[in-house]
């Protein structure tokens, strides 16, 4: 063999050696990166699929309240102020009926402040003194409530994501969504049971409601902002078991609110005068109410309007507005197993304060210190499907602060991109560590080759 070809192969040969060491490095490096950094970047993708992106100016999606459980949200952010929408549902099993909307803002004395609006409760009473309000006093053992509905489950959950429109110049942001095919239970109210029918009790029939929307409008105009809530709720028929002689013909229904208020003391007024939920003998119905805090009207109830009840053709009749006591409700009242969907939701709204509404999350959310717990009545029901439209008038400053974060941001991150890396620095020193020793012997080692 010629002296050319033999030194031509002894190249070749220390060539194939050193790249296929190098192709065993690139792997590695490619290994350790797919270990270190797809996790990651894995992770960064779950933080955001878990949290809603304060960032923006609107959004809807979906966070992880709990694993079976997720809260569709929508979020809107403008001049200062922060609405929050949340209404939880299940990708695997039926979805439960929840929702909870609150809306953060600098009041005129320049104070953050929280207000939140939740439906608590679905009642169903005999307006027996004709009022149009349920009137109830557990303290002297006098109520017009005959059932709750609990709705249990819904067979389907459609979301409207938030879009923005602008009317005669003024921004609106529209949303909402619809449980549909609704199985309820209608519990039936029972002395001597702790906390029925809110809380449980015994089933007098189960119910099949047609749908539950709800959808919202919410504008700003000057120093005001304006939330029109609309609840549309279909027809309700029972569904056997039923008991004897349960019937929903010539009953009335009422939607039980609670008003969360986070930030600093607040006063509510009813008609006008000062009123107190939790120290109050007696429910009041009311045309109007607000919330000042230190004297300065923050937020204001439109109580005076109509509901349409979904006959063939419509008919509009007047709602029926209380503010009410809270021996009105029955001792031990949300304390069990129906009232724990709204309770998680609202778990999730005070770990999210910081966030949402630049409050601490140990600012207090509690049901029981609630100043103004209200009733939406409707009279004329029966069954039949009702849609209503109340409105919710917010004062504030228009002030552009910075309240919350985007993506949470996890620490870990750090670590995994420090490895990742460590671990390219590592592997490019190795690399050209071997290279320069192979180049070293090859040279070291070169001896003629005898003909």
């Amino acid at each position: 063999m010629r002296v050319s070809q033999v030194r031509m192969w002894r190249k070749l040969g220390l060539r194939v050696l050193f790249l296929s060491k190098c192709a065993v490095t690139v792997v590695i490096v490619v290994i350790t990166l797919s270990a270190v950094v797809s996790p990651s970047l894995i992770h960064t993708r779950l933080l955001a699929q878990s949290s809603v992106d304060f960032s923006q100016e609107y959004a809807s999606g979906d966070v992880q309240i709990l694993p079976y459980s997720l809260a569709w949200y929508t979020w809107i952010s403008i001049n200062g102020t922060h609405t929050i929408f949340l209404a939880e549902h299940s990708a695997q099993y039926p979805s439960p009926v929840s929702a909870f909307v609150g809306e953060s803002y600098n009041t005129s004395l320049n104070s953050r402040v929280f207000v939140a609006n939740a439906i608590m409760a679905i009642e169903v009473y005999n307006d027996t003194n004709g009022n149009g309000i349920l009137d109830a006093n557990y303290a002297t053992g006098q109520t017009e409530l005959l059932y709750a509905i609990v709705m249990n489950a819904s067979q389907a959950f459609q979301p409207n994501p938030v879009a923005k429109t602008s009317i005669s110049g003024i921004p609106h942001y529209r949303w909402g969504v619809t449980y549909g095919a609704i199985q309820a239970i209608l519990v039936k109210n029972a002395t001597g049971v702790l906390g029925t029918p809110y809380g449980g009790g015994a089933a007098a029939s189960y119910l099949n409601i047609d749908h539950f929307t709800l959808s919202y409008d919410y504008s700003l105009v000057g120093n005001v902002t304006f939330l029109k809530t609309s609840y549309e709720i279909g027809n309700v028929t029972l569904v056997p078991p039923t008991l004897p002689n349960v019937t929903l013909k010539g009953l009335s229904l009422s939607l039980l609110h609670f008003t969360l208020v986070v930030g600093n003391p607040y006063d509510v007024t009813a008609n006008g005068s000062a009123y107190d939920s939790q120290t109050s003998q007696t429910s009041t119905k009311v045309n109007d109410a607000q919330i000042s805090l230190l004297g300065s009207r923050a937020y204001e109830f439109r109580f005076n309007d109509n509901y349409t009840l979904l006959t063939n053709p419509p008919v509009s009749l007047r709602a029926a507005y209380a503010a009410a006591s809270s021996n009105s409700l029955p001792t031990g009242a949300f304390q069990g197993q129906g009232s724990t969907d709204l309770i998680r939701v609202q778990d999730y709204v005070r770990a999210a304060l910081p966030s949402i509404a630049g409050l601490p999350s140990s600012s207090d959310m509690n049901l029981n210190t609630s100043k103004l717990i209200y009733r939406i009545s409707y009279p004329t029901w029966g069954g039949i499907g009702v849609k209503h439209d109340p409105t919710y008038v917010a004062y504030y400053i228009p002030h552009l602060i910075l309240t919350s974060l985007p993506v949470p941001f996890d620490p870990t991150i750090l670590v995994y991109l420090a490895v990742a890396a460590a671990a390219v620095a590592i592997a490019a020193f190795l690399v050209v560590k071997r290279s320069r020793n192979t180049a070293a012997k090859y040279q070291k080692g070169r001896n003629p080759v005898p003909s």
